[in-house]
């Protein structure tokens, strides 16, 4: 069986185990962003099932590393790493994101963990950030729910994620691009010192 295939087969049981993974497109996006910035180290924070990691050093030859809070997801994804033979590529570490201390430094930060704290994540990470690294952040549409449509949970959780919209667009020390693609991704890039 191909890598693709298997990449296909892992994305189709993630979507049927309602496990969330990045959008076809959200994840052409990052890879060609990664590509183009060449990277060669990439930060991920919410590893899930491995989907994204796996598809990142697969298409872009980067050394990853993902961080996963769930125990149960850490497993699976450890499992798919080491069935696509990847385990030298990827390190997978099983702690909160916002209790771990790493010294590395990575060209790529890549966000796709809990909404609410995005502006943590990215405040933390950021000295993480090699000389000309850049971090990308996925979900800032939230499906584009309608706030006056939603749970009051889903409603503060949009709330946050526009709160930390206006953050990276004040953000002086980054240079900060948007898209719609996939579920609204963002690109922030040091400026130059």
């Amino acid at each position: 069986m191909t890598n693709q295939k298997k990449l296909d087969d892992l994305k189709l049981k993630a979507l049927e185990n309602h496990i969330p993974i990045l959008s076809d497109d959200g994840l052409l996006f990052l890879i060609k962003t990664i590509l183009d910035q060449k990277a060669k180290t990439v930060l991920e924070v919410g590893t899930a099932v491995g989907y994204s990691a796996i598809a990142i050093a697969l298409l872009t030859g980067c050394k990853v590393v993902s961080i996963e809070r769930d125990e149960i997801r850490y497993q699976e994804a450890l499992l798919n790493i080491k069935s696509f033979d990847l385990s030298n590529q990827i390190t997978v570490i099983l702690e909160d994101a916002l209790n771990l201390e790493l010294e590395t430094k990575f060209d790529c930060v890549f966000i796709d963990a809990a909404k609410a704290q995005y502006e943590k994540f990215f405040t933390k990470y950021q000295k993480n950030l090699s000389e000309n690294g850049f971090i990308i952040a996925d979900n800032l549409n939230f499906h584009h729910l309608d706030i006056t449509k939603v749970s009051r949970s889903t409603r503060n959780l949009i709330k946050r994620l526009n709160a930390f919209k206006v953050f990276l667009k004040n953000n002086e020390a980054f240079d900060t691009t948007f898209t719609d693609i996939g579920d609204g991704m963002s690109v922030s890039v040091r400026k130059s010192l």
